[in-house]
This record gives structure tokens, C-alpha cells and sequence, in this order.
């Protein structure tokens, strides 16, 4: 982790850092300031943190690898590509990114249209993701007959069995990834893609996790010469999205003896579709999406993206 702190005349502060993924994921990450702000405060560490790795993802003694991760948290490690200075092409395109506010009652419309027939309320989360995967799928123009998936960051503390600690210090992040060719996201209504993002965040559960945990102690890795799927050098998504959803992480109730910080918001990170969700400092129930795309596709987005109109699609040969 580094960490810049920048003092201004005014006597406000700007705390600034960055991370490895791999060593704490977004929970672990604001535990770290949560416990140093409650230390400048002499107050007690809550919650506790905890390193403890082995009690929690220890693979079990008859290994059980029942679900694919070979494509989604694994790929074959490709010499060409590895060694290919032109293999992230469209790096030099324009790369805007753009700041979303998605209102309460904007979004109280998505999941009542999202929601209709279904048991009980899909959550704002998928909603929201449901709806800006569909908006930059239709501003992209992709083919109808490509498909796009979306990557969302699936926090495992409360799905494993017995529950990992609120306070563990590491990274317990597995991805779902719902996939669907470009026409059938756009052309079908927004309640069909919250239902692919829905099952597929369902199905990463304690098995799902414990499968994952098996697969990487059991050297199929390092015999198949596989390697992470997610690639930090890439610049261009398109036509798939990733999600990072900060969304439950309470950064705003930080508190370093001067009170509570009244913004926050990730750094400048041009990679065309990382889409960052964030809630914004009132605490309304709104979304702040930064919503990176290239110049020429915004017009498109923007024409779309406030709009939750009933059965609003796009044809897509």
C-alpha cells in the first residue's frame, strides 16, 4: 500500500492511496484507515483485525472441484501475448471518463421495473449495474451476435461456512460473470439482465468458494501453466465491463480527529469500461457511477442512461 497525505493552506487534508488487490480487497482496505482513524482517536480497533489465513482456507482433505474456474479466475498463460507490445490495442483512443448521478428516486424506478413478478426486490446494486451494462453495451454498437459479460467483485466473508471475520485482512473477492450476447442484453428489458446478474452472483456461494480454494492448493495451477484471468495492464474492456462497487464501504465514516472527510472518489483510472459505483457523502440512497468510455460512444450513453423508460430498447441485428 502507498499513501500520499497532501496539507493545504486552508488546513484540510487530502489522504491519497493505492493498493495491490491480491493483498486486501475493498472491505480489508477501509478496515486499514477505519483502524488507523480510530487509532489517531485512541479509540479500540472495530472491528478487530484479523490475519489468520489458515482457519478459513485451508482446502478440504478430499479436494472437490466442482465448478469451472479455467476462463473465469483462470486462463492459459499465452507466451505471444505475454510478449506482444501491441497486445492492449486502442490504448491511444480517447478514454472519457464520466461521472453518473443516479438519484434515489431514479433508482426507487429501475427496481420497480426490474422487480416486477419477481419473489422480492432485486437489490440497488444489481439494478444499477443491470442498467449501465445495457447503456454501454447500446452506446459501444457492438454486434448484436458478440458477447459481453460484466465482472462483479463477490465479497465471500458472509457466504463461507463458518463466515470469515468482518475484520480479516486479505483479499476474499471471487468474480461472477454474467454473460450475454450484445442483442439479448439490448433487446430484452431490463429485467432479463438483472436476472443474469443475479444468478450468477447467487451461484458464488460457500461451495462455489471452497471449489475455488481446492483448485488453487491442489497444483493444477502451476502444472497447467494457468494464470490469473484479470490483467491490470489492460486499458480496453470493451465489449465486457468490470464493476467495483464501493457501495457498502463506509468510507465516510472515517474520522481522524477532525471530523468526518466530506469527499471521496477514485483516482484517474482511463481504463474503458471500469465502472466504479460509489455512494455520495449525504447518504440518500443515490449512486455516483464514474463510467469510463470512449469519446465517441458518450453521446449515445448519455442519451440513455437517465432514461428508465417501460420496455426502452434498442434493436440489435
Amino acid at each position: 500500500m502507498l499513501i500520499q497525505v497532501t496539507r493545504f493552506a486552508c488546513g484540510s487534508l487530502v489522504v491519497g492511496f493505492t493498493t495491490q488487490h491480491i493483498v486486501a480487497d475493498g472491505r480489508a482496505t477501509n478496515n486499514f484507515f477505519l483502524a488507523w482513524s480510530q487509532a489517531t482517536r485512541g479509540a479500540a480497533f472495530d472491528p478487530v483485525p484479523v490475519h489468520d489465513r489458515v482457519s478459513f482456507f485451508t482446502p478440504r482433505d478430499t479436494p472437490r472441484i466442482e465448478f469451472d474456474h479455467r476462463g473465469v479466475e483462470f486462463k492459459p498463460y499465452d507466451e505471444k501475448v505475454d510478449s506482444d507490445e501491441d497486445g492492449h490495442a486502442g490504448d491511444d483512443e480517447e478514454v472519457v471518463i464520466n461521472k453518473v448521478h443516479l438519484s434515489r428516486e431514479f433508482i426507487s424506478k429501475l427496481k420497480s421495473q426490474a422487480s416486477a413478478g419477481a419473489h422480492r426486490p432485486y437489490s440497488t446494486l444489481q439494478c444499477v449495474v443491470a442498467h449501465l451494462w445495457r447503456c454501454m453495451t447500446k452506446a459501444r454498437g457492438l454486434d448484436g451476435r458478440e458477447t459481453t459479460s460484466v465482472c462483479i467483485a463477490v465479497d465471500g466473508r458472509a457466504r463461507l461456512s463458518p463466515p470469515v471475520p468482518d475484520g480479516y485482512t486479505g483479499n476474499v473477492v471471487l468474480w461472477a460473470r454474467p454473460t450475454a450476447t450484445a442483442a439479448e442484453l439490448v433487446n430484452r428489458p431490463l429485467k432479463h439482465a438483472v436476472k443474469l446478474i443475479n444468478r450468477e452472483v447467487t451461484r458464488i456461494n460457500d461451495g462455489y468458494f471452497k471449489s475455488f480454494i481446492d483448485i488453487v492448493n491442489s497444483g493444477a495451477v502451476e502444472k497447467e501453466r494457468l494464470v490469473a484471468s484479470a490483467d491490470a495492464a489492460e486499458m480496453v474492456l470493451s465489449p465486457n465491463i468490470e464493476v467495483d462497487s464501493w457501495l457498502r464501504i463506509p468510507f465516510y465514516d472515517l474520522d481522524f480527529g477532525g471530523g468526518r472527510p466530506f469527499f471521496f472518489m477514485p483516482s484517474y483510472l482511463p481504463v474503458e469500461g471500469l465502472l466504479i459505483l460509489l455512494p455520495p457523502f449525504f447518504g440518500d440512497g443515490s449512486v455516483d457511477a464514474y463510467v469510463p468510455l470512449f469519446s465517441r460512444h458518450m453521446d449515445v450513453f448519455n442519451n440513455c442512461c437517465y432514461s428508465v423508460d417501460q420496455d426502452q430498447t434498442t434493436s440489435l441485428a
